[in-house]
């Protein structure tokens, strides 16, 4: 079927931003409904690909990030530790400095473990699109209704319902597709809460970050204890530089990311597949003047042929032609008066 099907599809690249599909059949309705579906198909796979690639280029950026920050803060602490060994001999406003440096660690530390909950609520969402339909997507949603998430305790009642209703009817009892619908609704809604709580949750970070820099900075200037601490203030420099242009990469292809996600609208079909009003062919009038002209020409050749293959002695003339005597005359049967 693969193959018959195969030799009615035709495409074409006229363009680097064009691509032409036709599909050949008898039946003009089945003929729409393949282009459409093809057509579909095309846009669907084209989009599939380019989302994951940048779910990859996302991915990548995340990972990356991830090892500079530990290689930030790391540097980071060895630089604190060394401006607190002389905590005492700042002044006041150093102390203070301090105690407002502690206050965004710790503030970054509630973001992170808070945003790694909903990392991987989201990671679960994207792996399992249709959950409800396998085995492997049913217990991510009974993990999933565990953490601490938005909708957590809606997506239990309704897992708990299912449970009841699975063991009770057939996917194809009317309440049974009622709840999936529902826990399909309830899995889009908390997909794009998460999506919205990890934005907060990253512009949070983002502005605890500035205040802890703010603080580092203070401390850089009222430490006593600078010229001992230059080559951790300079790797401190360099890793937040670093993290800094890491985090600019990883906003850039998130939005990337979110951009192919709604790139669908940029098809445009320029010819779309339409059922005929009337059929192309056959042309009957065309069909019977053609036959009537063909019979025309044939018959006058094949008698031309005829004529000329016809070796029958009908008249006196053709004798002549082979110069032969006539003996005698045949009468015809009719009688003269």
């Amino acid at each position: 079927m693969i193959k018959e099907v195969q030799k009615n599809i035709t495409t074409e690249r006229p363009g680097s931003s064009t691509f032409s599909m036709s599909y050949m059949d008898e039946d003009p309705v089945r003929a729409q409904k393949a282009v459409t579906l093809i057509a579909n198909l095309f846009i669907k796979t084209i989009l599939q690909v380019e989302n994951q690639r940048n779910e990859l280029a996302v991915d990548f950026f995340e990972t990356k990030l991830e090892e500079l920050r530990i290689r930030f803060e790391k540097s980071q602490q060895e630089m604190l530790t060394n401006i607190r060994r002389h905590i005492q001999e700042m002044p006041g406003d150093g102390r203070m400095l301090s105690t407002n440096l502690e206050e965004s660690e710790r503030e970054i530390r509630r973001v992170d473990e808070q945003f790694k909950i909903y990392h991987q609520a989201l990671q679960l969402l994207r792996k399992y699109p249709d959950p409800i339909s396998s085995e492997e997507g049913r217990k991510a949603l009974y993990e999933l209704q565990l953490m601490e998430v938005p909708y957590a305790g809606n997506l239990q009642q309704f897992m708990t319902k299912y449970d009841d209703y699975s063991r009770k009817y057939t996917p194809r009892y009317p309440e049974m597709q009622k709840l999936i619908n529902q826990i399909k609704d309830l899995l889009v809604m908390m997909n794009n809460t998460l999506e919205k709580e990890s934005d907060k949750m990253r512009t949070m970070r983002l502005e605890a970050e500035k205040r802890r820099s703010r603080s580092i900075s203070d401390l850089q200037y009222s430490s006593v204890s600078q010229t001992e601490a230059g080559d951790k203030e300079s790797n401190y420099d360099i890793y937040r530089n670093l993290y800094n242009e890491m985090k600019i990469k990883l906003e850039q292809a998130r939005a990337t990311r979110d951009l192919g996600r709604k790139q669908k609208d940029r098809f445009l079909i320029i010819d779309p597949p339409v059922v005929p009003t009337e059929p192309s062919k056959p042309n009957r009038l065309l069909i019977i003047l053609g036959g009537f002209a063909s019979s025309i020409i044939i018959g006058l050749v094949s008698a031309a042929f005829a004529e000329l293959l016809d070796t029958t002695m009908r008249k006196k003339q053709d004798f002549e032609v082979y110069d032969k005597p006539i003996i005698a005359y045949i009468p015809d049967g009719r009688f003269q008066q």
